[in-house]
């Protein structure tokens, strides 16, 4: 590859790891209001998510590796979401580790906005010395521009989550700076007892420990060791042409032995399968009446269609710009390089009967037995597989306990492109997915928090900053 000694990167990754001011996972601000980051364009060698001893999935990527105010952040493809309130200062120090030219650029909001930033060429060795102001609020992929899309494709880029400071005068606040009066509607309408009762969406409750501007990212990408280790191998400094990588990546002949160039892997945030869904930077995990909003960025060369189930979601903006009248739908499709939000208004899952049924706050139905069907009272005990039931064994032959409660309620999220729910050529759900978990009832009297083992609240305080992450656990034994 381009060097002897490049980075070795787990399948676990660091999932969405952010940098800066933290708005929507009740982590403390990591680093100053005005960041410093200093980034090497470097490559890597990730474990893919079915690599294991006796099954070798790894691919060559180039990343962006950076320390954020002098700190080390954890490598990986794609790099970690910057996240800045609008008006901060970000000063961006780009060095290129590798032997092509390569850059760092940011896009404006809008088609006809000038770049927020755009280092232009660096050529190997070099460094590129910027600073921009988070002028524009949103989300926004960072990336390498140059000979497009190989730079981009070869993990070259990352999110970027603007916030704004201040909503329009006299309203709830929204993630834009200038929402439609439809989407402000919307964004108004969270906390309304008469419409979505709970939390407005900038509403905190530090007695759950629920956190304010509830937001997430899902960064989606796809993968082929082939190609990558192709462009990794060219001699220093020449280029990989565009359009046959392009052509390779969408439209090798098809192997039946998977002897191709097409993507192998597809992932979102970096992550694939069980690391993906059970990664609570990436799966939102909140009770019913607190909505967040999940800014969706395609970096790869596929179309996908991200199905959440549990909740219909709002399409409120659309390549950076908000929509005139929100869609209300459960699956959309996300073309290459298109920015989509999802507004989820985590209303109670609607195939639940109640009295007025479309996840409305009122009593289940009778069941005829004395409970109803609202609160999930069977979902609360119930274990798949039930406790004691042996369905696998170790290496000794001893029976692993794989009993998991039912409880918190979760729900998957997928995309409707099948092939990417898969990985290596096959391993269905270990591709591209997701999901969203309901822990609890804002609105349903003693329902504030679902029942959950040891393992999942361990996860859950981690992630909404009231526990610390130890260290890493160690290899299986």
């Amino acid at each position: 590859m381009k060097r002897r000694e490049f980075l070795k990167l787990s399948a676990a990754g660091v999932a969405t790891l952010f940098i800066g001011r933290i708005p929507g996972l009740g982590i403390k601000d990591a680093f100053a209001a005005n960041q410093v980051l200093d980034i090497s364009i470097t490559d890597a060698l990730k474990d893919m998510v079915t690599h294991n001893e006796i099954n070798t999935a790894q691919s060559y990527f180039w990343i962006y590796k950076m320390k954020a105010d002098g700190v080390d952040v954890p490598s990986d493809c794609p790099g970690p979401t910057i996240v800045a309130l609008k008006g901060e200062s970000i000063t961006v120090n780009v060095t290129n580790d590798l032997d092509e030219p390569h850059a760092f650029y940011i896009p404006g909001r809008g088609p006809n906005d000038p770049p927020l930033f755009d280092s232009g060429e660096i050529k190997p060795g070099a460094t590129f010395t910027g600073t921009f102001t988070a002028s524009q609020s949103g989300a926004f992929l960072y990336y390498d521009n140059l000979n497009a899309p190989v730079n981009r494709v070869m993990g070259l880029h990352g999110a970027l989550v603007i916030r704004p400071t201040a909503g329009v005068a006299g309203h709830k606040m929204t993630p834009y700076d200038d929402p439609s009066p439809h989407v402000q509607d919307l964004y108004d309408a969270f906390g309304d007892p008469n419409v979505f009762p709970g939390l407005a969406w900038e509403e905190g409750d530090p007695t759950t420990h629920t956190p304010p501007f509830r937001q997430y990212v899902w960064l989606t990408h796809q993968v082929s060791p082939a190609l990558f280790a192709e462009v990794g191998n060219l001699p220093p400094g020449q280029l990989y042409d565009p359009q046959k990588f392009e052509q390779a990546f969408l439209r090798d002949p098809f192997s039946a032995t998977g002897d191709n160039r097409l993507p192998k892997f597809f992932t979102i945030n970096g992550q694939s399968g069980f690391f993906s869904h059970f990664s609570p930077g990436t799966t939102p995990m909140g009770r019913v009446g607190e909505p967040v909003v999940i800014h969706i960025l395609s970096a790869g060369l596929w179309t996908h269609s991200m199905h959440i189930h549990a909740n219909h979601i709002y399409i409120t903006s659309e390549d950076g710009v908000v929509t005139e009248n929100p869609l209300w739908v459960d699956v959309y499709t996300v073309k290459p390089m298109q920015w989509i939000d999802y507004t989820v208004p985590y209303m109670r899952p609607p195939d639940i009967p109640n009295q007025r049924g479309l996840g409305r706050p009122d009593p289940g139905l009778s069941l005829g037995n004395g409970n109803r069907t609202y609160p999930p009272l069977q979902e609360f005990d119930m274990y798949l597989p039930a406790p004691g039931q042996s369905i696998a064994q170790d290496a000794n032959g001893n029976p692993i306990d794989l009993k998991q409660r039912m409880s918190p309620l979760c729900f998957p999220m997928h995309d409707h492109s099948e092939p990417s729910q898969t990985a290596q050529g096959g391993n269905y759900n270990c591709g591209l997915i997701s999901g969203i978990y309901f822990v609890g009832d804002r609105n349903f009297p003693g329902g504030m928090n679902f029942p959950m083992d040891e393992d999942f609240a361990m996860m859950f305080r981690n992630i909404r900053g009231i526990a610390a992450t130890g260290p890493a656990p160690g290899p299986m034994p």
